[in-house]
């Protein structure tokens, strides 16, 4: 038996987002080894490719945005290449929220590059956009073999980029678990493909209107009868869905990964693997496993309830503001599987648009921590925001707001995302999950308030260690002085203490006895001042690091903030709308 099948101009203009990726990844490369070379490291570039290489990317970005409208407004819908990719309004609305994931970290990504002294720029650049690619492919998959082809491109940009801060033993480690565990949920997926498969003899997806490309849906309608080889393939294929979209409880690697990656990299992937697996989640079983949905619909509800308690109670421990917004999005990612529980084209059309709801707040969040983490990986914890408003006014208020969207204060989108998807459980018979929803949004408002109290209302951690050490130090001095001819010479970090020091040594220096060592009173906290700052640390404190690049992580800020304003006041009724449309075609 033979086959024999010759893509066509219009699978080629159906699938343009992909290519116009997959063609610019090439070019950052190439124009990367064109770039002249400067400094005593050979691999080293000049200032200018800090500017060039990530402009090349984000027009490699706004090129398959501009395509996926252009598919928008003129596009068949038709799926590509004898059914194995969509370009149905479905597809192309996930598009826009990895796209504009994508769009976010890359501008993230110049200031962080150049403060932590990061070379290969330019296979950073093109590891981001492969990873973009490969997430459109996951999102369009309408094949089984191009959604482990989708995933796979998407895993293998993303493991490197987790570890690409080759000096922060974190960040290796946060690429080394991402890939070990990645690669056990990957293997999960792939056997219950396999045993699918092997119970229906296929690996499309099927369309849901019409027989043109036959395929599992299809098969299960004519044969609704789960077999247990289909069962068995169903309960790997959650377990594999559940890994990638961090449900409880397969999400372990989340907060070791989005703590230990660069932060424009976590940006990105907190948002586009989400988008990306949540649609092909939605898509396998509200559409192609509808006819068997008895099977696994009371799983995924207890995934999502779960995941929704267990990522907001373990979030409220967290100290660690990366980690913080780590479990926030377990919880979010509970939200969304309300979504896949709801099924039909309501349910569809309230994930697609929590997805870009989602996309802005939580870029935006992770683009706020980016312009204070440090090499060390150090500056994000709540400690060290501590009285940021008074340190960086702009920053600190850029974080609050988006922290307030994720908890779904109006007007940012993130209210209008979580109305939608609890109004959607209502309507599709499940009230039980709108009052879980919204009880355990109350509880996620603690954790976000407490940090943005942090921000506003503390007192940073130098000024209470400096009241804390120089005070009793001071005494102690004084004391000393006082005494019979004693010279007390107390060790007081920070320039204050120094000046004590010098007073009082220079007191006793013209009596003639021995130094005395005074035993100073006990102290009720035994934190200490912090090691004097470096260079790049005082650099940070005087503003956004980065130098001449800092305009970018502004940049980012404000689209980030401009769009979730946008989602959440203007656009959610049109918006809505179009993702009613876009869900029917899924």
């Amino acid at each position: 038996m033979s086959f024999t099948y010759i893509a066509s101009a219009a699978d080629w203009a159906r699938i343009a987002p992909e290519l116009v990726l997959a063609g610019v990844a090439l070019l950052v490369l190439l124009v990367d080894l064109l770039l002249p070379q400067t400094g005593s490291v050979p691999r080293e570039r000049g200032a200018a490719n800090f500017f060039v290489l990530p402009f090349l990317a984000l027009l490699g970005v706004l090129g398959a945005l501009a395509a996926t409208i252009v598919l928008f407004v003129v596009g068949d819908g038709q799926r590509a290449f004898f059914g194995l990719v969509g370009s149905d309004w479905g597809s192309l609305y996930a598009y826009l929220a990895i796209l504009s994931a994508a769009g976010l970290g890359i501008i993230f990504s110049p200031a962080y590059l150049k403060r932590l002294k990061l070379v290969h720029q330019g296979e950073y650049y093109a590891l981001f956009l492969t990873a973009a690619l490969g997430m459109m492919l996951l999102a369009a998959a309408t094949s089984f073999m191009t959604l482990f082809l989708g995933l796979e491109t998407l895993s293998l940009a993303l493991y490197i980029l987790c570890g690409f801060v080759t000096r922060r033993q974190g960040s290796q480690e946060a690429g080394m678990k991402y890939f070990l565990l990645s690669s056990f949920a990957s293997a999960f997926l792939l056997y219950g493909v396999a045993l699918i498969y092997g119970a229906t003899g296929t690996t499309r997806f099927g369309a849901r209107e019409t027989n043109a490309f036959p395929g599992v849906l299809q098969f299960l309608q004519a044969h609704p009868q789960s077999t247990a080889l289909l069962l068995i393939g169903i309960g790997l294929l959650t377990v594999g869905f559940a890994f990638k979209v961090s449900a409880i409880p397969f999400q372990m690697w989340t907060p070791d990964v989005y703590e230990g990656a660069p932060a424009p990299v976590t940006a990105f992937m907190s948002v586009g693997t989400k988008a990306a697996a949540l649609v092909a989640f939605a898509r396998v079983f509200v559409v192609v496993l509808a006819p068997v949905a008895a099977d696994w619909q009371a799983v995924v509800w207890a995934l999502a309830v779960l995941t929704m308690v267990g990522g907001n109670l373990l979030a409220l421990v967290q100290r660690n503001a990366k980690r913080l917004l780590a479990y926030s999005s377990v919880a979010h990612a509970g939200y969304l599987l309300i979504g896949v529980v709801v099924g039909g084209a309501t349910g569809l059309a309230a994930i697609l648009f929590y997805l870009l709801c989602y996309a802005f707040l939580n870029a935006g969040a992770f683009g706020a921590l980016s312009a204070l983490e440090r090499l060390d990986n150090s500056g994000c914890d709540r400690e060290d925001l501590r009285g940021l408003w008074f340190r960086r006014p702009w920053l600190a208020g850029f974080l609050a707001f988006f922290l307030l969207g994720l908890a779904g204060f109006p007007p940012m989108a993130g209210f209008a995302a979580k109305y939608y998807l609890f109004f959607a459980a209502l309507q599709g018979g499940h009230p039980e999950l709108l009052l879980i929803g919204v009880l355990t949004s109350v509880l996620g408002m603690y954790y976000y308030l407490r940090l943005i109290a942090a921000m506003f209302m503390e007192p940073a951690r130098e000024a209470q260690a400096e009241s804390l050490e120089v005070t009793p130090a001071l005494a102690v001095a004084s004391a000393g002085t006082a005494g019979a001819g004693a010279s007390v010479a107390p060790r007081v970090s920070g320039p204050l203490g120094r000046a004590a020091s010098t007073r009082s040594g220079g007191a006793g220096s013209g009596v003639a006895g021995a130094a005395v060592a005074v035993k100073a009173a006990p102290q009720t906290a035994t934190r200490r001042a912090p090691a004097p700052a470096t260079g790049e640390q005082l650099a940070e404190e005087e503003g956004l690091p980065g130098h001449s690049f800092a305009w970018t992580t502004w940049l980012g800020l404000g689209l980030a903030a401009l769009g979730a304003l946008a989602l959440g006041t203007v656009l959610p009724f049109w918006l809505v709308d179009l993702a009613l449309k876009a869900a029917a075609m899924l």
